[in-house]
């Protein structure tokens, strides 16, 4: 009984010493990563799973997303959630593997643009667009932007865009199509969405990721285990299951 005893210590001891619990700098982009969202979001709730399928846990700050980043460069964060790739944040951070696809396609009121259609920026010469601050959309639209800003229409918000659609101020507003359906369902409701549509040509479309910064001690590490996690998750078709449960608006209930 006794060996029996030690033994179970000795287990219990090797699997908390190895343990770890993981502080993760993140924003607020629902139904992706919420402080409100169950389980804080997708994004989020994959991280958590991914994790735990290696034994560690999750702690989640939510912050405004410069300051998510900078602080997690400088190592006060083990990672941060999510970001897309661009060379700058390649000098400092390690990527994950892919966690989720961006997908942003314009948004617009079906009895205001029914015969909307586009294939090039170009395209979009007729038409007022709406545009959220501090958000990088594609590096097709930042030029067009930087051409033409009279055809712009910049606000702080999601949420203030759509207003501004409704209203007809604007014609056509770019936002991830599961966060523009998200934010159509729970602000607006559905007498709103069902007016409302998105061109099935998206505007951009690319990867996001986790990122561990490369300045803090066994970050490398942190990184392979989360992989490792991740794997699991779309083996096992948990991944594929919480997929559609983002698609469904289980995230917000």
């Amino acid at each position: 009984m006794n060996k029996f005893l030690v033994s179970l210590f000795l287990l219990f001891f090797s699997l908390t010493a190895h343990s770890q619990v993981i502080r993760i700098a993140t924003g607020e982009y629902a139904p992706f990563c919420s402080s409100s969202a169950k389980h804080f979001g997708f994004v989020s709730h994959v991280i958590t799973e991914a994790f735990a399928r290696e034994g560690h846990t999750v702690e989640f700050d939510f912050l405004p997303w410069k300051r998510a980043l900078h602080q997690t460069a400088n190592g006060e964060y083990d990672a941060t959630s999510w970001w897309v790739y661009n060379e700058e944040r390649a000098v400092n951070f390690l990527f994950s593997d892919t966690v989720v696809t961006n997908s942003v396609h314009f948004f617009y009121v079906k009895a205001h643009n029914y015969d909307f259609g586009w294939k090039q920026v170009s395209d979009l010469n007729d038409y007022r667009i709406g545009f959220t601050r501090g958000y990088f959309y594609s590096q097709a639209l930042t030029d067009y932007k930087e051409k033409n800003p009279e055809r712009f229409d910049v606000v702080n918000t999601d949420e203030q865009s759509f207003k501004r659609l409704m209203l007809k101020r604007i014609d056509l507003f770019p936002v991830n199509v599961v966060v523009g359906l998200e934010l159509l369902r729970t602000k607006f409701g559905p007498n709103v969405i069902h007016q409302v549509s998105y061109h099935p040509r998206p505007l951009s479309s690319k990867e996001g990721f986790i990122l561990f910064p490369k300045n803090k001690a066994g970050a490398e590490k942190i990184q392979k285990t989360f992989n490792a996690g991740l794997a699991k998750l779309k083996a096992d078709g948990t991944y594929e299951q919480m997929l559609e449960n983002l698609l469904s608006g289980y995230y917000s209930k």
